[in-house]
């Protein structure tokens, strides 16, 4: 006998069994309350045989009375329509719960292959955090978990924390909540010195005030893009009379030109950092200010005058040097120029210049720094006029050498004071060629650095392929946003997560009969559209080598200071809206 067919005729006989069972209830319904009482046969059939065939000898009825047979039709349909209704609207809710980010979330929590309780405990728990305590803050008798490292949210009901001592990469497209529910929590929290850049104020609005309660706070902003009165004043010649500090200087700020983010033009990249070594040493040594290194840096015939200074003032050699680079063919001193002339171009703008000479305003110190729980914004764009990323990457640069100099006379040979960089925009402000160098031995120095990317792909423009893998290997956590569209990086992270096992089973029908298989395969514990797909309010850490931790971001509005933080960012954005306005009506 075929198996299929005789399933089928089982299902129908379920079917009409059912269907009589229920059309008789209704049937004894309507006549009971027409008549009044009905006497009905218990079988399955006959309330079919009312309703099909009409058949209204199976019920007896009070004398006076007929059977409602019309009555029992209608309300039999009425209530198949109604039974389907349900069925339909349980059905496109069942569809849409299946659709929704909460089902999607539900599923990822339930498979097997993610980081469980007591492996978060054991290697990413404040008790794991604070077993390092004595290295990491060997200053503090008592330390929190705040002192020794970064908190990413939650996994399974607990706080998820990443070492001090560890490099992390935030990776997430525009608009994800990266600084909503990682960057402005790990900003307030830190407790150490910290620097952190962006191209917008928007982390400064909302920290400016909670930073304020640890230390100073001081804000580079030579374009003006932060609306903070009174912020700092550098000076890029500071310490150049040091030709190494002038070397390292200048190839800070060529590198943050587009001359030095080419890979192409490294040779002339390469030529333009020896000359603006050499204007800046003469502007050290000479007491000079931005407005002559404008002036030498735009125009070879000017930068004369600099290897003058030199000459007299300067380390030996450097002026011939320099008057070798004026008096080079045209050709080659065009070239080499070039990158000199694009990396002084901000000084053209009156206020850009001014943010950068010494007097003008409060004078920032590296070493005090990096002695408290003090606070840097670096605020400014890669692009556009006004763009100051080179020198905004020779602050940066300073810092992180400075801070070098301090771990190699420290106990132990690190900062005693961990040094936090959350380097949000990074790649759209300048490249910063230290990157690398930091992600790798930053946290054996007390060096911690969170670098914010977009994408992989965007770090691979502004940094050579295999730097950029050098930064990715180099982060001992990666953690992941969703709507990313770098696929080839996706495959990776997929990889990197590692399989699941899930059953399948089949069903093989023949004329002889059918047969059961049940199979059992791996696949991707996240496939590349789940990881491309993960809804704003989780994310995923991959943390050295352990299995990915699935996170729950909540955003700093869940904390249990809010309100304050919230209060601070109003205060500051009040100040910010009347400094622009301020700065508007100077204009007209």
């Amino acid at each position: 006998m075929n198996t299929v067919a005789t399933k089928a005729g089982y299902a129908i006989v379920a079917a009409l069994i059912g269907v009589g069972l229920f059309t008789g209830v209704i049937a004894r319904a309507v006549t009971t309350v027409v008549c009044g009482s009905v006497t009905m046969p218990g079988d399955f059939i006959t309330g079919l045989r009312l309703v099909v065939f009409g058949t209204t000898s199976v019920a007896s009825v009070p004398t006076g009375c007929t059977v409602p047979l019309t009555g029992i039709r209608v309300a039999s349909l009425l209530a198949f329509l109604a039974i389907a209704g349900v069925a339909v609207w349980a059905g496109m809710l069942w569809w849409r719960w299946r659709q929704s980010e909460a089902y999607f979330i539900a599923d990822l929590k339930g498979r097997t292959g993610f980081a469980k309780r007591s492996e978060i405990r054991k290697y990413a728990s404040a008790k794991a955090m604070l077993a390092r305590a004595s290295t990491i803050r060997p200053d503090l008798p008592k330390p929190a978990v705040t002192d020794v490292a970064w908190t990413f949210g939650k996994s399974l009901g607990q706080d998820v924390h990443v070492s001090a001592e560890d490099s992390i990469i935030l990776e997430g497209p525009p608009r994800q909540g990266k600084g909503y529910r990682i960057l402005i929590p790990a900003i307030v929290d830190w407790a150490g010195p910290l620097i952190t850049t962006s191209t917008r104020s928007d982390n400064l609005t909302t920290t400016m005030r909670a930073r304020q309660a640890k230390g100073t706070v001081s804000v580079f902003d030579p374009q003006g893009l932060s609306g903070i009165d009174g912020a700092l004043t550098i000076d890029p010649t500071s310490g150049c009379e040091q030709p190494q500090i002038a070397v390292e200087r200048a190839n800070a700020i060529i590198g943050g030109t587009a001359l030095g983010k080419s890979s192409s033009n490294q040779e002339w990249a390469s030529a333009s950092s020896g000359i603006m070594s050499l204007l800046l040493h003469a502007a050290a040594v000479s007491r000079s200010s931005v407005d002559e290194l404008y002036s030498w840096g735009t125009s070879p015939v000017a930068a004369r005058e600099a290897a003058d200074i030199l000459d007299s003032d300067g380390t030996a050699g450097w002026g011939a040097a320099l008057r070798a680079a004026i008096d080079n063919d045209p050709k080659l001193r065009s070239s080499m120029w070039m990158g000199v002339s694009e990396a002084v171009k901000p000084l053209a703008i009156p206020s850009v210049r001014e943010s950068m000479k010494p007097g003008r305003g409060r004078q920032f110190n590296a070493a005090e720094f990096l002695s408290e729980q003090n606070t840097l914004y670096l605020i400014g764009t890669g692009a556009g006029a006004g763009a100051s990323g080179g020198f905004l990457g020779a602050v940066l640069d300073d810092v992180v050498a400075r801070g070098r100099e301090q771990a190699m006379i420290s106990t132990g040979g690190r900062l005693e004071i961990p040094l936090g960089l959350v380097l949000d925009e990074i790649a759209n402000m300048f490249s910063w060629a230290e990157l690398p160098t930091v992600m790798a031995d930053g946290g054996g120095i007390g060096i911690s650095t969170i670098v914010v990317l977009q994408a992989m792909s965007q770090a691979k423009s502004k940094w050579s392929d295999a730097e950029a893998a050098s930064i990715w290997s180099a982060a001992t956590a990666k953690a992941l946003l969703g709507g990313a569209g770098d696929i080839p990086h996706l495959r990776d992270v997929e990889a990197m997560l590692g399989t699941r096992k899930v059953r399948r089973s089949s069903t093989t029908y023949s004329e002889t009969g059918d047969s059961s298989n049940v199979q059992t395969e791996r696949v991707p514990l996240m496939s590349v559209d789940e990881l491309r797909r993960m809804p704003e309010r989780i994310g995923m850490l991959l943390y050295k080598n352990r299995r990915g931790i699935l996170l729950d971001l909540d955003g700093w509005t869940a904390r249990g200071d809010a309100d304050q933080i919230s209060a601070g960012r109003k205060h500051t954005h009040a100040e910010q809206v009347a400094a622009f306005r301020r700065n508007a009506g100077a204009v007209r």
